[in-house]
Parts: C-alpha cells; structure tokens; sequence
C-alpha cells in the first residue's frame, strides 16, 4: 500500500521508508542545508532495504518523493546465531528468521525476550526496530571518586557487551533501563 507523494523536507523523518529510482531506500539520516534566506537543500543519507548499500542523496524543498508504508508487526526475539535472529509473533506464535543487520545499531540489544518490530514489504521483512528503552544488568563498572563534586559526573559501565556512561551510584548487579538510539543511562530499574 503506497501513500501519496510528499514533499521531503516537511514530512519524511529518520526510518521512513522511500521509494527512489525504483529502489526502496531507507533515511538514515537527513540535514536541511539552508543558504542565507533561500530554502537550501536537504542532504539525505539512505539505505537500500535490500542490498543495505548507502547512498546519498540531496533533494530541494520543491522535490516530491514517494514515501511507502511499511506493514509494521511486533515480535518477540527468542534468541540469536550468528548473524540470524530467531523471533515469534506473540499472538500466532509464528516463527520467523530474519538478518541481524535490519536493525542497524539497535542490533547490539537483541536479545532473549526483547519485543522488537519488523516493517514488512510485500511479505518480507525489510527493517527492524528495537524499543526504545531497555533494561540492561551492569556486569563491570568503574569504582566511583572519593571527593567528587556536586557537578553531575559519570562512570563507565559494561552491560555485557554494550558500553554506558552512568552516574556514579550504579554498581555491578544493578538492572538499569539504556535509552537504545544513543546509548544513554536513563534511570536504575525498579527493584
């Protein structure tokens, strides 16, 4: 199911899913490039949902381009091998394979019981998404300062294998919930 054709720079944000040059391409990241009182350009950064080769892209204000809509299901990761992730629809308990790599970054959090969210296209999934926030058990943190000052300060942590900057209260054992897009310490986990 197609939607109508929009201009760039006012709808289309991160994720979204175009359809260019015959080719599905997803915007990984985007930059509106104004020039004095001239509109400028917007700099895209897209990925090809199929072969997930780059390419850059620049449209002007007054370009149209078609966005696609995407079926979007959610799953359940069971586990990973490899470069495979093994999920199960909740309701139907259907099982699907799918590449690692359609999560781009949020791949490192794919784990056991993690909800996540498959896009479909035609029936095949073509991008993932992890939630937004998880809740991550702190395996290594650095010891905290003696004489530390009232100014906000942070510690190095590892979360398997996932590295997090957390305020200095955080010990080894703790559950903490990780802002997944930029890798951030949100808050400690309830008890």
């Amino acid at each position: 199911m197609r939607s109508p054709i929009h201009k760039c720079n006012l709808q289309l944000r991160v994720g979204h899913v175009i359809e260019h040059n015959g080719k599905l391409l997803q915007i990984v990241s985007l930059q509106n490039r104004a020039m004095g009182r001239q509109l400028g350009n917007v700099n895209f950064e897209l990925r090809d949902v199929i072969t997930k080769q780059k390419h850059p892209a620049k449209f002007r204000p007054s370009d149209m381009v078609e966005s696609v809509r995407l079926e979007a299901r959610k799953f359940q990761c069971l586990y990973t091998e490899g470069s495979s992730v093994h999920c199960m629809e909740p309701q139907t308990f259907e099982q699907l394979i799918v590449e690692r790599d359609l999560f781009g970054e949020g791949a490192a959090f794919l784990g056991e019981g993690v909800e996540l969210t498959l896009s479909f296209y035609d029936d095949e999934a073509v991008t993932g998404e992890v939630p937004a926030h998880v809740t991550l058990r702190v395996t290594e943190a650095a010891p905290s300062m003696k004489g530390e000052t009232a100014a906000p300060s942070y510690k190095r942590a590892q979360c398997g294998d996932i590295e997090v900057q957390v305020p200095p209260f955080v010990q080894p054992g703790d559950a903490i919930i990780v802002n997944t897009l930029d890798r951030s310490f949100v808050r400690r986990a309830d008890k």
